[in-house]
């Protein structure tokens, strides 16, 4: 089972939603990022939503073009802070990913959110209504909790990539080895069932009547792939070559837990 679910509203002092946005995988503060060319969807999804919830690797902490990790770290929570401000009516939920998985930043994180009405944290997977949020890596290595403690501490303690890494990353990128590699690794329907088959481990409790699953991570775009009664939905990623568009979904107040 995986470590913190949390299920919305129950366990959230937060209006039930109807409008959900999710977004992730920015790479933020990455040389292969490119936000600023999907800012307009960005924004037009949180004005949409009533909730947005930001689905894991916003922020690239081993890729990070910054001068320090103390930089991306202030700068990680003055962007999360900018859409708290700019949108007091709604609230923001952040799932971590494994770029997102830095020990510095979830302490600094946990901090700062507890300073925030409409921000939640400390979760790696979040159900409203019939629809499960969750930012994908659970699927690596064999898909069991363990497997996945063991993953996501390796991620923890990578170090911030030298210059020469950055270097081959970026020719990497710009022979789009990166996204071959990601339709090789994550093929779609793969995905789904690895998928599947991790949900099928968790408590019956939190998965009964889930028919929706979003989820990041692989950066591949998917609207909708049906499969064995369910939905999936993957919004790509906000970098060089990759499709990106934000998940919109609605529930409907009668499928709240």
């Amino acid at each position: 089972m995986i470590d913190h679910w949390t299920t919305h509203p129950d366990t959230q002092s937060l209006p039930a939603p109807r409008r959900i946005a999710f977004i992730s995988d920015l790479h933020l503060f990455s040389s292969r990022c490119v936000v600023e060319e999907h800012r307009g969807a960005i924004d037009g999804a949180v004005e949409w939503a009533d909730t947005c919830i930001w689905g894991g690797d916003l922020f690239d902490f081993r890729w990070s073009r910054l001068e320090s990790p103390q930089r991306s770290i202030d700068e990680s929570t003055r962007w999360l802070g900018s859409w708290c401000t700019r949108f007091p009516d709604k609230s923001f939920v952040f799932l971590r990913g494994n770029h997102d998985a830095h020990p510095p930043f979830v302490q600094r994180l946990n901090e700062w959110s507890a300073e925030q009405p409409n921000f939640v944290v400390d979760a790696d997977a979040m159900r409203i209504g019939d629809t499960l949020f969750v930012h994908g890596d659970v699927i690596e290595k064999q898909g069991s909790v363990e497997s996945f403690r063991r993953y996501r501490n390796t991620w923890s303690r990578k170090r911030p990539a030298g210059h020469l890494q950055n270097r081959a990353y970026d020719a990497a990128i710009s022979f789009r080895l990166h996204w071959a590699a990601a339709k090789i690794v994550h093929p779609v329907d793969r995905t789904c069932r690895r998928l599947l088959r991790w949900m099928r481990r968790q408590n019956e409790q939190d998965t009964r009547g889930i028919r929706r699953i979003v989820f990041g991570h692989t950066h591949q775009r998917i609207d909708g792939r049906s499969l064995d009664g369910i939905r999936f939905y993957n919004g790509g990623a906000a970098i060089r070559h990759v499709p990106f568009e934000p998940i919109r979904l609605t529930v409907e107040p009668s499928d709240s837990p």
